[in-house]
Order: C-alpha cells, then structure tokens, then sequence
C-alpha cells in the first residue's frame, strides 16, 4: 500500500528540515530511490538509503524521524514488491492527480532518485551487461535531466518520446527488477 497523504506529510516535513543538508531527497527522489534499491541488483540496507537520502554519511536524525524515515522505507518497498509479485502496476507517486501542476518536477525529481541508487552502485549495475542496463535505464535516464550529452538533449526536446516513457515507466520497472531478480 502506497505512503498515505499524512505519512507524506510526516516524511516531508523532515525532509525539508532546516537544519539538514539542502541535499536532501524530497518525498518523490526518496521514492526513486527505494524503487532503484528494490528493481536494482543491490538491494541498500536502511543506512545506506538513509545516508543517500540525506547526502549525508555522518547524519544523525532523533529517533522518533528516523523511525519514520525507516518506516516509509519499508512500506514503499512492500508496496513495490507487492505490485511485483500480484503482476500489477508500480505505483509511482508522481502519477497523483491532484499534484499535476507539479508533474514534471516530481517525475523529474523521482528520476533523479532513482539515479542516486544507480550512481551509489554503478558497477553492480552493469554486471549483466552494459546494452541491456543502458537500454532499461534510458527513461530514467532521460527523465531526470542530469545528463547534458547530446544525445539526451535531443532526447529531451522530442515530447511524444518523453511521454513514452513516463507512461511506460511502472512496466519499465518491473523489466528492470526482472532482469535482476531472475535467472
């Protein structure tokens, strides 16, 4: 089951803290990036996602918000593995209706998260293959905006292509932890 609107809330208010790294992750990277941990090859301990999400190895958060961030974390990587396993749609926070003037950005951002789990183990990645990995990862990719090569500035500036794959991102997900997860 998807992260209710409060526990959204919850995460993001400690997220946005003022007095941790602008580095953060928001609410839709901090879903990337457990989706990555989860499809990817290497599946991150919390500490691990904790320290990515904040940008921060040394970070020492209260209890009472790590328990929430730890908490998210396991409900999105339940709810993930679950849609899996039941052969049904990932959800993806930033398909939320009542959030389209923010579409982009979210998609954006959830991209970029994603990404984070990539960088953190780049070479597990590419175990299997280099094609295929750039081939699964050319939506995400291409959504998040951190690549500036040519290639991916063409890729950008054609629409209908951009709308490709933010509608098949749920189904490229799944080819992805598939590809990883089974022999």
């Amino acid at each position: 089951m998807p992260l209710s609107e409060q526990q959204v809330e919850q995460l993001e208010d400690i997220l946005f803290s003022e007095n941790l790294n602008e580095e953060a992750l928001d609410y839709f990277g901090f879903h990337g990036l457990v989706c990555a941990s989860v499809a990817g090859p290497v599946s991150f301990d919390t500490n691990t996602l904790v320290s990515l999400i904040f940008g921060d190895d040394e970070i020492q958060l209260p209890e009472g918000e790590l328990k929430i961030i730890e908490e998210s974390i396991d409900q999105i990587r339940e709810s993930v593995l679950e849609s899996i396993n039941e052969g049904i749609d990932i959800h993806l926070p930033y398909t939320d209706e009542s959030d389209s003037e923010h579409y982009d950005a979210c998609l954006e951002s959830w991209c970029i998260g994603f990404m984070e789990g990539f960088f953190h183990k780049e070479k597990a990645w590419f175990c299997k293959g280099e094609d295929i990995t750039a081939e699964l990862l050319l939506p995400i990719m291409a959504l998040s905006g951190l690549f500036d090569s040519d290639e991916f500035q063409e890729i950008r500036r054609n629409e209908k292509l951009l709308s490709q794959f933010e509608e098949i991102m749920p189904e490229q997900l799944v080819d992805i932890f598939l590809f990883y997860h089974s022999d």
